[in-house]
C-alpha cells in the first residue's frame, strides 16, 4: 500500500458513508422497548412525554404543621393565634399529601406547641413549604427528546413521569475477527513468533463504551474458503464486521481478498497516522472494515473509522471527547499528507499545562497506557511549532491531571516501586514515568515538560556526577538535586555466564554480542567514559550500535539470547534471572525545579522517599543503598 495512493481521512469516511447509504446500511438501527432502569447509555428512539405530573399531588416539602393560611392573618407577637393541633393544624411529614383545606406548612423547627395548641406570632404565607402539583413536570410535557443518550438523571425523570419502559435504538452488534496465524491467547508461556491477541479485547471495550455490543472471535482460519464462510456467518448475525490486521497489502495479508470475494471495496488505504492500512467496504448489505494489526494503529483507526458510524446509527452527531488546551514545549513534526494523532502526556508545571509527545511506534501499547490525551495534527500541516498552544483530546479525567506527577529521565526500578507506594498511600496522586535517559530528562525539565528527572550523569572532564550536567542544562531554572540512591552498575550476562565475561575488556571479543543503552543515557555516558579510560574502541564492540531505553529492556535482550551481555543494574538482572558482574557504584539523583520541590503536589512523594518502608523495599531489590 503506497502512501501516495492513500485517501484523505475525511474523504474516505464520506465515500464509505455514501456507499453505505446507497445500500440502506446507514439508517438508524431498529428500536426496542427496554426497562428504564436498564437504559443507561442507550439512545432514545422516540421522545418521552410525561404520563404523570411530578409531583402528581400537592406535596408537603418539610416536616411540620399544615394550616390554612387565611386563618393565620390575625397572628401578631402581642396577640398570638392558637390553632388546635388535629383540628386547625395538622402534623405532616415531608412527602405527605397536603391535608384538605390546608395551603401552607410551618416547619417543625419554627413551630411553638403548648398544651395541644400551635402558637403563631406571624401570618403564614400561602403555599409556603409545599411542592405544587406539576412543580417539576406537568403531564404531557416533553421529558426527554428522541436521539438523546440517557444519563442517570434522565432515568429518574422518565420513571418519575410514569414510564417503566423506554423506547431506544437497538445496540449495534459488532463482530471483531482477528487475522493472523501466529496469534495466541494471553499466557506467560509464549514461544518465539507467537503474538498474544489482545486487540479484540481492547476494541470490544471501546465499542462497549460507545453503546455497542461487541463479539470477539478467535483468529480466522488460514484457508480462504473457511475464512470466507466464517466472515459470511458473522455478517449475517451482526451490523458491522471488523477484520483486525491483514490490510497492508503484504504477501500474507488477506483482508482485501475477503472483502472483494464477499462484497465491494470502497476505500483501500487512508491517510491516517498511525493506522493507514485501512480497507472500507460492504458485503451482504452490511458494512465491513479492515483495520491494522499494530495495537496503537488499531485503536486509532477504530476511533476514527468505527466510532462515527456507531453515532450515525444512534442518530447522533460524532461527539468530540473532552479537550483541554496545553502548550507544546518542543516542535512536533508531521507528514503533511496525513491526519496524524499524536499521544501526549500533560503536566501542570512551572510553565503551565505542557504537553509532551510520546513515542509514535504503532505497536507501543504502553504509549496509550501512559498517554493523557491525543493531539490531532491535520493533513496539510507539517509541524506544530514549539511553544504553540494545542487542543488535547483527553484519555484521562480532566480532574486527574493536576494530581499527576510526571517523571522524565533515566529508568530505575525504584521509581516503579515509588509509583506503586504513592498510589496506595495517596489514591488521588499518580506518578507517570517516561524512560528517555538522563540527558533528555534534564532537557525536558528545562522545557517545563516534567516535575522531576532521575539522573546519573558522569562528567568525563571532572569525574563528578550530575551537578555539571544540571548546571549546563538548567542554568536558568532554580533546581534542587535530591540524593536518592547509590546503585551498582555492572554486566548482565546469561545465567551461569556461559561465555565467561568478566570485564569491559571482554566486550571487544569477536564471540561476544553486546546490547547498549541509548545515547544521552547515564549508563551510556558511564560506558563510554570507561571504554576511553581503558583504551577500548567502541567500533570493535559487536552490538554497540544497538540501543535499548531501559535496564529491563537490556536484561530482556540478554535473557532471550539476542545479546550476550549488557551494562545495567543488579535489580534488572535479578528480575530476569541473569548473572551480574558488579563494576561501578554511582549516585542516582532526582533533579526537580524548586517550584515543584516546594509544591503541595510533590509533598507526598517526598515523604515516601524518606520513609523506612520505601527504603527497605528498595534495599530488598539488591544493588541499592538509599541515601
Amino acid at each position: 500500500m503506497r502512501f501516495s495512493d492513500l485517501h484523505p481521512l475525511d474523504q474516505a469516511l464520506t465515500r464509505w458513508r455514501a456507499a453505505l447509504a446507497e445500500i440502506g446500511a446507514l439508517q438508524p438501527l431498529p428500536a426496542e422497548t427496554i426497562p428504564t432502569a436498564q437504559a443507561l447509555g442507550r439512545v432514545t428512539a422516540a421522545a418521552v412525554w410525561a404520563r404523570l405530573s411530578v409531583p402528581h399531588y400537592h406535596a408537603v416539602a418539610m416536616d411540620g404543621y399544615a394550616v390554612r393560611s387565611q386563618q393565620t392573618q390575625s397572628a401578631t407577637p402581642l396577640s398570638p393565634l392558637r390553632l388546635r393541633v388535629g383540628q386547625a393544624a395538622f402534623y405532616v411529614n415531608t412527602g405527605d399529601p397536603l391535608p384538605p383545606g390546608c395551603d401552607a406548612v410551618i416547619p417543625q423547627e419554627d413551630a411553638q406547641v403548648h398544651a395541644q395548641d400551635l402558637l403563631l406570632t406571624h401570618p403564614v404565607p400561602a403555599w409556603q413549604h409545599i411542592r405544587l402539583l406539576g412543580e417539576d413536570i406537568v403531564a404531557t410535557e416533553l421529558v426527554i427528546p428522541a436521539h438523546h443518550r440517557l444519563r442517570p438523571q434522565d432515568l429518574g425523570a422518565i420513571l418519575g413521569s410514569g414510564h417503566h419502559g423506554v423506547r431506544v435504538f437497538r445496540r449495534p452488534r459488532i463482530a471483531l475477527l482477528p487475522l493472523g496465524q501466529r496469534l495466541v491467547p494471553a499466557s506467560p508461556h509464549v514461544g518465539p513468533g507467537q503474538i498474544i491477541e489482545f486487540n479484540s479485547t481492547v476494541l470490544a471495550a471501546m465499542a462497549e463504551t460507545w453503546g455497542a455490543q461487541a463479539i470477539t472471535y478467535p483468529p480466522l482460519a488460514p484457508e480462504l474458503d473457511i475464512t470466507l464462510e466464517q466472515v459470511r456467518v458473522a455478517l449475517e448475525d451482526h451490523d458491522l464486521v471488523v477484520l483486525n490486521a491483514g490490510a497492508a497489502g503484504g504477501a500474507r495479508d488477506r483482508a482485501a481478498s475477503i472483502i472483494a470475494h464477499l462484497g465491494h471495496i470502497v476505500v483501500q488505504g487512508v491517510a491516517l497516522r498511525p493506522g493507514h492500512a485501512v480497507i472500507l467496504g460492504h458485503a451482504l448489505g452490511k458494512p465491513i472494515a479492515a483495520i491494522p494489526g499494530f495495537p496503537v494503529s488499531a485503536i486509532t483507526a477504530f476511533e476514527q473509522i468505527v466510532h462515527p458510524l456507531l453515532e450515525a446509527w444512534h442518530g447522533q452527531s460524532y461527539a468530540r471527547p473532552p479537550h483541554i488546551r496545553a502548550m507544546v514545549a518542543q516542535s512536533i513534526p508531521s507528514d503533511p499528507q496525513m491526519d496524524e494523532f499524536v499521544r501526549v502526556t500533560v503536566a501542570h508545571t512551572y510553565r503551565g499545562k505542557v504537553a509532551r509527545p510520546l513515542p509514535r511506534g504503532a505497536g507501543a501499547i504502553m504509549s496509550m497506557v501512559r498517554a493523557d490525551g491525543v493531539v490531532h495534527i491535520p493533513r496539510g500541516q507539517a509541524e506544530i511549532p514549539a511553544s504553540s498552544q494545542v487542543e488535547v483530546a483527553l484519555l484521562r479525567p480532566h480532574q486527574a491531571l493536576p494530581q499527576t506527577i510526571l517523571h522524565i529521565g533515566s529508568h530505575d526500578l525504584a521509581l516503579d516501586i515509588l509509583a506503586d507506594q504513592l498510589r496506595r498511600a495517596h489514591p488521588t496522586r499518580y506518578l507517570n514515568s517516561l524512560h528517555v535517559g538522563s540527558e533528555e530528562g534534564l532537557r525536558a525539565l528545562a522545557r517545563g515538560e516534567a516535575h522531576f528527572a532521575g539522573v546519573h550523569l558522569l562528567d568525563p572532564d571532572t569525574g563528578e556526577y550530575n551537578r555539571p550536567a544540571v548546571k549546563r542544562h538548567l542554568a536558568h531554572v532554580p533546581v534542587v538535586i535530591l540524593p536518592f540512591l547509590i546503585r551498582v552498575q555492572g554486566l548482565l550476562v546469561a545465567a551461569g555466564n556461559p561465555k565467561n565475561i568478566q570485564s569491559l575488556a571482554d566486550l571487544v571479543r569477536p564471540d561476544v554480542c553486546f546490547v547498549n543503552r541509548q545515547a544521552g543515557s547515564g549508563t551510556r555516558v558511564l560506558l563510554d567514559y570507561h571504554l576511553q579510560r581503558l583504551g577500548l574502541d567502541p567500533a570493535q564492540i559487536q552490538g554497540y550500535q544497538r540501543e535499548e531505553h531501559s535496564h529491563l529492556a537490556v536484561a530482556a535482550a540478554v535473557a532471550h539470547g539476542a545479546a550476550d551481555v549488557g551494562l545495567g543494574i543488579l535489580a534488572a538482572a535479578r528480575a530476569l534471572d541473569l548473572d551480574f558482574i558488579p563494576l561501578f557504584r554511582e549516585p542516582y539523583d532526582l533533579v526537580m525545579p524548586r517550584a515543584h520541590y516546594e509544591s503541595d503536589l510533590l509533598a507526598p512523594l517526598l515523604d515516601l522517599i524518606h520513609s523506612d518502608h520505601f527504603r527497605h523495599t528498595v534495599i530488598a531489590l539488591g544493588g541499592y543503598e538509599p541515601e
